[in-house]
């Protein structure tokens, strides 16, 4: 991702941005994004990281996270492969509003996301009826005393929270409703 050296604090001070910033580098609820070289067809897959840009496209469109087509979807819903949690991990309800960034994907795709993707591990494969933009995930970035700004560790944040004006974003989060577990595909 391209940031160094390109981010700046916004002309009225009260906001990230770059220093050449283009209206493409937000999104419609003014949040700034992680900009990336386009190189396509350069380099190797990598499976633990999304293109920014493709990620968010993938996520508003609903196409599959590996492909690109459209997503799998039949009545109960488009089809996620989620990591499941361990045992140690008791989350009630789950996956009901689970916060996502990882896109759907197509029926073929979910046995090639499941074997190479490593933040997967054992998938579990949900249907979901509602996927629901929610917000980004990013960091946050700061004005340093001194000059210059502080990055802060990954986090997400919601769309309409006043932090997101300090906030590079570089994964859209879908909030996962009406989920159903189903089988592999």
């Amino acid at each position: 991702m391209v940031t160094d050296g390109a981010l700046t604090v916004r002309a009225d001070g009260r906001g990230l941005a770059y220093r050449d910033e283009t209206p493409g580098d937000r999104d419609r609820h003014g949040v700034l994004w992680a900009r990336v070289r386009p190189q396509p067809g350069s380099g190797r897959p990598d499976f633990r990281t999304m293109h920014p840009t493709r990620q968010r496209r993938a996520m508003l469109e609903l196409l599959c996270q590996v492909c690109g087509r459209p997503a799998d979807r039949n009545g109960r819903g488009w089809l996620f492969a989620l990591r499941h949690p361990g045992p140690d991990e008791d989350i009630p309800g789950w996956p009901e509003g689970l916060l996502c960034s990882k896109p759907p994907v197509c029926a073929p795709c979910a046995h090639l996301a499941a074997r190479h993707c490593p933040h997967l591990g054992e998938p579990a494969f949900v249907r979901v009826r509602k996927p629901r933009v929610w917000g980004v995930f990013g960091g946050f970035f700061t004005p340093r005393p001194q000059g210059g700004l502080s990055a802060s560790e990954d986090d997400h944040v919601p769309y309409g929270h006043p932090a997101t004006h300090w906030f590079l974003a570089n994964q859209l989060v879908l909030e996962l409703t009406r989920t159903t577990r189903t089988p592999t595909p």
